[in-house]
């Protein structure tokens, strides 16, 4: 669509972004330690919004200090007798559609499944068209949203956490007073875990740790080396930040502000970095996705075999 101008949505992204960041905040944070952040949700479907639309949310909602996670668009509101308050004004959102074409083989033939259909891959992502959505705080008629309140991470998130931590296959060693991944000897050295404020602080932190496990060579190889520049090793951190986000929040353990202030060194090269090139924010949110992907490989596959029995 030509009235839809992708490079300035990006812009309008990307300003929102580096305003966070400068406030010392960041949208894949939880805003207070009391209240559960969860993810956002299609008010009227209750479908969760994919990756880079969640981010979008994620920041608004931290911007205009929503604490509702539920979106919905004006026509969707007005369908179900609701309305959207006077003087609200939309989050634009982008609808993107797998692009999907015939599968060749090396002479140009179809490829096709067992029962002769025609095979079809994914080649990438299509936007499809822009949309603009309305936090619940901003709908008249909805039904007040009810925070869930915790003042301890629950033993089911915590044992999801162990869960994905155990079964990466990454080795993990516990002693010291810092947090890193050693990526010439692919290694993870954490503190012990006596060692962090909250069981949310350690599972965060690994969780981050574990997404710079997934860029060595043998794996998702993001290329990362000791020869990088320091605008390049704060790219990758940048991709840990947001990668273990998008573990956490499938975990229910909240990056806290205490988690972000430990990586503060990097905010202001994350800034300059973002400003100088808006792809980079997007470059780094779809390697973070391919990052949790990885990493919860065997819970999709656990929650395959759940829904099959």
């Amino acid at each position: 669509m030509s009235w839809f101008n992708f490079h300035a949505y990006r812009r309008e992204i990307v300003k929102e972004l580096s305003e966070a960041l400068e406030r010392g905040t960041a949208p894949w944070q939880k805003p207070w330690r009391e209240v559960k952040r969860e993810w956002p949700v299609n008010a009227a479907t209750g479908d969760s919004y994919g990756w880079h639309n969640a981010m979008r949310l994620f920041t608004r909602a931290k911007r205009m200090g929503y604490t509702d996670p539920r979106w919905i668009t004006y026509n969707q509101a007005e369908n179900l007798g609701w309305h959207v308050k006077l003087g609200e004004k939309g989050t634009r959102i982008v609808f993107c559609a797998e692009e999907r074409k015939p599968v060749k083989d090396e002479n140009g033939r179809y490829v096709r499944n067992p029962d002769g259909t025609i095979k079809y891959g994914v080649f990438g992502l299509r936007v499809m068209r822009p949309y603009f959505v309305f936090n619940g705080s901003q709908v008249a008629g909805i039904s007040p949203y009810r925070q869930t309140t915790q003042e301890h991470e629950s033993p089911e998130e915590c044992e999801k956490a162990e869960r994905i931590l155990s079964e990466s296959g990454a080795e993990i060693t516990f002693g010291g007073d810092q947090a890193y991944y050693d990526f010439v000897n692919d290694y993870i050295g954490l503190p012990k875990r006596f060692q962090f404020s909250t069981k949310a602080d350690y599972y965060a932190t690994a969780l981050h740790e574990l997404t710079h496990w997934t860029g060595h060579e043998s794996r998702l190889n993001r290329g990362f080396s000791v020869r990088e520049s320091r605008e390049d090793y704060a790219f990758e951190e940048l991709v840990a930040e947001i990668g273990s986000m998008f573990v956490s929040a499938e975990t229910g353990i909240d990056q806290t502000q205490e988690h972000f202030e430990n990586h503060a060194a990097y905010v202001g090269s994350w800034i300059k970095h973002i400003k100088s090139d808006n792809q980079a924010y997007f470059r780094a949110v779809r390697l973070a996705e391919k990052a949790a992907e990885y990493i919860l490989r065997n819970e999709r596959e656990r929650e395959k075999l759940n829904k099959a029995s």
